[in-house]
């Protein structure tokens, strides 16, 4: 793969990233987040694809989570910056360490082929039905990976059944997200000394849309 390639990949698992951490957050925080993007998220746990953006639907499906990336790397103040980046350091940690454990990637893998044939009844990834089953998944594997990710926000949207399943749904989106990061030299080091690169990339992209 060209260096081009990893670097426009690189720039969509950043996207899919922080717009998987602001949709987690808005729940958290407001008990609701955007319906498209949330969708878009969730159908890259069942695409089988090696284009990174058709994982998402297109570029488009992104624009929350580039213009997000843009506005981070840039120092722009955006609401929630910290939590933001805190769940997206989260999400690649757990990631790392998820990638390491073969059996519970296995797990991953059996039950997501079974959760695949509920998306294919139902016709949408995003029914409940669905949303319940990758947040069960979620609950017997990526869980079980110390220290988990904290979740931090209203109680009284953090009870709601719908609500956890949905963060739970976007975090593993996340991690799906995060490995096609680091599959693609995306690091650390990256965001502290590439944003420049990443910010010309993100540019690119935006142009497009």
């Amino acid at each position: 793969m060209s260096v081009t390639n990893h670097a426009h990949t690189r720039v969509i698992a950043l996207a899919a990233l922080m717009q998987t951490s602001k949709l987690v957050d808005d729940i958290a925080r407001k008990g609701i987040c955007d319906s498209d993007d949330f969708h878009a998220l969730l159908n890259s746990l069942f695409a089988n694809t090696e284009k990174a953006e058709a994982l998402f639907g297109g570029s488009s499906h992104l624009q929350a989570g580039l213009l997000l990336s843009k506005h981070l790397l840039s120092g722009d103040n955006v609401e929630q910056a910290k939590t933001i980046m805190a769940y997206t350091a989260s999400i690649i940690a757990v990631e790392k360490k998820l990638n390491k454990n073969t059996d519970i990637l296995q797990s991953i893998a059996a039950g997501m082929q079974r959760i695949q044939k509920q998306a294919s009844y139902f016709g949408n990834s995003s029914h409940e039905s669905v949303v319940g089953g990758i947040a069960d998944l979620y609950g017997h594997t990526v869980s079980t990976i110390k220290p988990r990710i904290i979740i931090r926000g209203k109680p009284e949207f953090l009870r709601q059944h719908s609500n956890t399943n949905k963060v739970r749904a976007l975090l593993f989106s996340g991690i799906r997200a995060a490995h096609l990061w680091r599959q693609h030299k995306g690091g650390h080091l990256r965001l502290l000394f590439g944003r420049k690169k990443l910010l010309h990339d993100i540019d690119n992209i935006l142009k497009t849309l």
